[in-house]
């Protein structure tokens, strides 16, 4: 869209226009978003189960801090000419949009939301303070509302919340991330030959997702430049009185430095 195709000029290109302009010029060239249609029927029906295990401690108030909520959800993908199916799971920080954790298998069950969960504590566990709350937010499925799942949570201290029964709302930043990434690369998916392809190009997006995606709601940057944003306080695209950024010790090498003095002083 329009504000993300500004974020790309100023980034790649060192253009700065405004949001207004970018849209004109888009008109102009015949440049039209590829984004997915809302599903009309999406979030219509809405039930109070009596059933329903946990509580949405959330009620859709995504923006607290980072590493505070963390979004889960499972999506189906395809591959090949005969279009196979396969599922993706993610964990997300609702804040900063980085897409901590992740897994793929041909099977959706508990097992593929532990892999994902895995990978997220493998990456990212020293980033998650131990004296403030952490909520683990999805829906009702089945492979949520398990006990090896709720182990999980709490052998970290995290909270689990649920949205409300059929109520897509309740995880929107997730099932909009799902639309998004289905709109990139689903058309490419049908070219790999096998699972392992797939499932290896599904990961590369994931990747480039955080790392070069700019973001118009985040200031232009990517997630992982948010997230360094957020605990530094340093903006990967300022001057400093008059200084470049290139010409000062990158955010990369100060977090090292910091991280290797924490552990010493453990030690």
């Amino acid at each position: 869209g329009k504000r993300t195709f500004k974020a790309y000029l100023m980034r790649d290109y060192n253009y700065d226009i405004s949001v207004s302009r970018c849209s004109k010029i888009m008109k102009k060239m015949n440049l039209v978003a590829s984004l997915p249609r809302k599903d009309a029927y999406k979030g219509q029906a809405t039930y109070n189960h009596i059933c329903a295990s946990t509580q949405n401690y959330i009620n859709r108030d995504f923006q607290i801090a980072p590493r505070t909520i963390i979004l889960t959800d499972i999506t189906y993908l395809y591959y090949g000419s005969e279009r196979e199916l396969f599922y993706l799971c993610t964990f997300k920080d609702a804040y900063t949009c980085e897409i901590l954790g992740y897994a793929t298998s041909k099977k959706m069950n508990v097992e593929l939301v532990k892999d994902a969960y895995d990978n997220m504590m493998f990456i990212h566990s020293d980033t998650f303070k131990k004296d403030s709350k952490v909520y683990i937010h999805s829906d009702q499925g089945s492979q949520y509302l398990s006990t090896d799942f709720k182990q999980l949570m709490s052998d970290n201290n995290f909270i689990q919340s649920c949205s409300r029964r059929g109520n897509s709302q309740d995880n929107a930043p997730m099932e909009s991330f799902f639309a998004r990434l289905k709109t990139a690369i689903l058309n490419l998916l049908v070219l790999c030959p096998d699972y392992q392809t797939a499932e290896k190009l599904v990961f590369n997006y994931l990747i480039s997702y955080d790392n070069e995606h700019y973001q118009y709601n985040l200031g232009g940057l990517t997630p992982t430049e948010f997230y360094q944003y957020c605990v530094t306080g340093i903006y990967s695209l300022s001057e400093y009185y008059g200084i470049p950024k290139e010409k000062l010790n990158s955010i990369e090498s100060i977090i090292q430095i910091r991280k290797r003095k924490a552990q010493e002083n453990k030690e």
